[in-house]
């Protein structure tokens, strides 16, 4: 059996090496912009000193995911899969309304805030707050492209995260829609990601009710059972006893 190149078993330690050393500050960093974006369409003041200093720091903060990305595609090989792999990161790049949705990686697995204890490691979880910032994020990027449009419908925060619950469950009211292009497109992914999402948290909720179900039938010990076969093969030898007793003294 072939080993492998040096410069490929190199290779894949570097790579170990930075995911490790980058993983926490870059789930740090995307939990911040999730902060700053929502503050940024909360209180919408473009011109103002302090609106245009956050606004610059979200450029940068893209422009470091960006790095961060070409930096791991360009070392990985193969590459075939990379981007399928990290979807999320590379969502996130292309397009940059949905930067706000990388803050994800501080909850999973390796984010700084699940080894916090902030919230237990696993698919449900993850996939359940997915859902809860999908709703926010949608909610805000739809308020920030209806804003000032003639005819919208959706002008608050109010509005716009009641519209990501309506959209999210698809139970869909129509009291609230996006008038705009920007905004319906914004709302098809919006959709998309969230049925995707509640699709995981459902199953993964069922699987729980069905071993906690499963856990509650009591069972019996793998001794107990050998235990139950002796005492019925000792009555079948007591009454073939008790049988052939009664044939000899007849």
């Amino acid at each position: 059996m072939n080993s492998p190149p040096v410069a490929a078993t190199r290779r894949q330690l570097w790579i170990e090496l930075y995911q490790k050393k980058t993983s926490n500050l870059l789930s740090f960093l995307a939990f911040i912009y999730l902060i700053t974006y929502s503050v940024q369409s909360i209180w919408y003041r473009p011109g103002v000193t302090w609106w245009t200093l956050l606004d610059l720091f979200g450029k940068l903060l893209w422009v470091l995911f960006a790095a961060d990305l070409m930096f791991r595609f360009v070392m990985v090989k193969p590459k075939k899969r990379f981007f399928r792999t990290n979807w999320l990161d590379t969502i996130t790049v292309v397009l940059p309304q949905f930067r706000a949705l990388r803050a994800l990686r501080a909850f999973n697995s390796g984010g700084f805030l699940s080894k916090k204890g902030f919230l237990s490691s696993g698919a449900m979880a993850t996939a359940a707050l997915g859902v809860v910032l999908v709703v926010w994020v949608g909610g805000l990027m739809v308020l920030n492209a209806e804003r000032g449009a003639a005819g919208a419908e959706i002008n608050s925060l109010g509005d716009a995260v009641w519209w990501g619950f309506e959209t999210i469950t698809t139970v869909g009211y129509g009291d609230f829609v996006p008038v705009t292009a920007q905004g319906r497109i914004y709302a098809v992914m919006v959709m998309f990601a969230g049925i995707s999402m509640l699709g995981v948290v459902s199953a993964g909720m069922a699987a729980t009710l069905v071993k906690k179900s499963s856990n509650q039938v009591p069972q019996e010990s793998p001794e107990q059972e050998v235990l139950d076969q002796l005492n019925e093969l000792k009555a079948m030898i007591a009454k073939l006893e008790a049988k052939v007793d009664g044939q000899s003294s007849s």
